[in-house]
């Protein structure tokens, strides 16, 4: 595998290389980069024949394309929130772009220009790259490049500007392996020796020790990265599901609403989002099955001219009846302290009860014949268990 200067040979290579990049962006959230069928072939023309062109060649096969130009770019001359760390010269890479089956070969790619520019006497390396180019950032940043602020294009559209230093501290640069690296796009025996660790930083390099809290390169505008857990996508769905189960009870919006507060959380927090979306969807669902349940019942009642009293004063029917029969305290039917009826416990006004007020043969009947008959005879008692007025009958001493 080698770099070498393109060749109008392999225009058509390239070309394929470049169409399939652009369809790569737009799939990845970047559709607004390289539009209106940039890189034209014009220009890539114009970079062969101006010799700035470059492939990546593995046993003739082309694995990756860049532009690779010493000099001042007209572009690189403002630069706005922020500063570039060098003012010497330096070399650009611009239109890197990969057949997408070689792993590591941008990494190839900085490698070989970082080589270049060192050996030309140039400070540093530059790039540029979209603000949804979310790919490119992180691999330049993998690579060693710090973010530096916003530079113009020639039509105005901004880009976000990184640099690179081309040489490590102190001159040196032993073992030169250009356009090698290792399986991980690194380069240790390179001009940059020590570039870069797993995190993406490069402890041994001209920017060692700079990165932020982030462990990212000061300045630059990153979102956090998101990581790669699913618990809380799973806990979302198991509560989503839970909640379906249990549309029929209030316990349903309880699970619901935890089902979507873990998912928002594993949307937000993580890269995985499928379980959290179910999750979500099956506790809005359950939610609005329930809805619909407690709507028909509400519905199914209005029709049949139930109230809610007549549903509370039901369960309290049978114990407290006002107006059934044989309802304990049954207030005017037929039952134990029953108040207007008969055979009633303390019956007001019926005969057989006890302490019936005004019948008959009631225990303590107040003015009927029975047992313990007051007013008729006050003496019913003896004489009918004790029988001590009248001698022979129903004695029991």
């Amino acid at each position: 595998m080698m770099i070498r200067r393109a060749a109008i040979q392999d225009l058509e290579q390239i070309m394929q290389i470049y169409a399939r990049a652009v369809q790569y962006m737009h799939a990845s959230g970047n559709p607004n980069q390289w539009v209106e069928g940039y890189p034209s072939r014009a220009l890539i023309e114009e970079d062969i024949a101006r010799g700035v062109s470059y492939v990546v060649d593995r046993d003739g096969v082309i694995e990756a394309v860049f532009s690779y130009i010493e000099g001042e770019d007209p572009t690189y001359r403002q630069i706005g929130q922020g500063m570039w760390r060098t003012n010497g010269s330096y070399g650009t890479v611009h239109r890197l772009a990969s057949a997408g089956r070689l792993r590591g070969v941008a990494g190839i790619c900085f490698s070989w220009c970082a080589e270049q520019a060192k050996m030309h006497g140039c400070s540093s390396l530059r790039a540029d790259t979209h603000q949804d180019n979310r790919i490119m950032q992180h691999l330049l940043q993998k690579n060693g490049f710090v973010y530096c602020g916003v530079i113009h294009l020639a039509n105005g559209a901004p880009r976000l500007a990184f640099e690179r230093a081309a040489v490590v501290p102190g001159g040196e640069n032993p073992g030169v392996n250009p356009g090698m690296t290792n399986p991980n796009g690194m380069n240790p025996g390179g001009a940059y020796a020590g570039m870069p660790n797993a995190n993406g930083m490069n402890p041994g390099g001209a920017y060692a020790g700079v990165p932020n809290a982030n462990e990212m390169n000061p300045g630059m505008p990153q979102q956090k990265q998101k990581g790669d857990g699913r618990g809380y996508g799973i806990a979302s769905l198991i509560l989503g599901i839970v909640s379906v189960l249990l549309f029929c009870t209030c316990i349903n919006w309880v699970t619901g609403i935890l089902a979507i507060i873990f998912g928002i959380i594993q949307i937000t927090k993580n890269k995985e989002h499928g379980l959290a979306i179910g999750g979500i969807i099956t506790a809005a669902i359950s939610m609005v099955l329930s809805v619909v349940l407690y709507l028909a019942m509400w519905f199914g009642m209005t029709n049949a001219g139930i109230t809610y009293e007549d549903l509370l004063y039901d369960q309290y029917d049978d114990s407290y009846d006002s107006d059934g029969s044989d309802a304990w305290y049954d207030g005017d039917g037929n039952g134990s302290y029953d108040g207007g009826g008969n055979d009633g416990w303390y019956d007001g006004g019926g005969n057989d009860g006890w302490y019936d007020g005004d019948g008959n043969d009631g225990w303590y009947d107040g003015d009927g014949s029975g047992g313990y008959d007051y007013y008729n005879d006050p003496y019913d008692y003896f004489r009918d268990y004790y029988d001590v007025q009248e001698p022979g009958g129903n004695q029991f001493m």
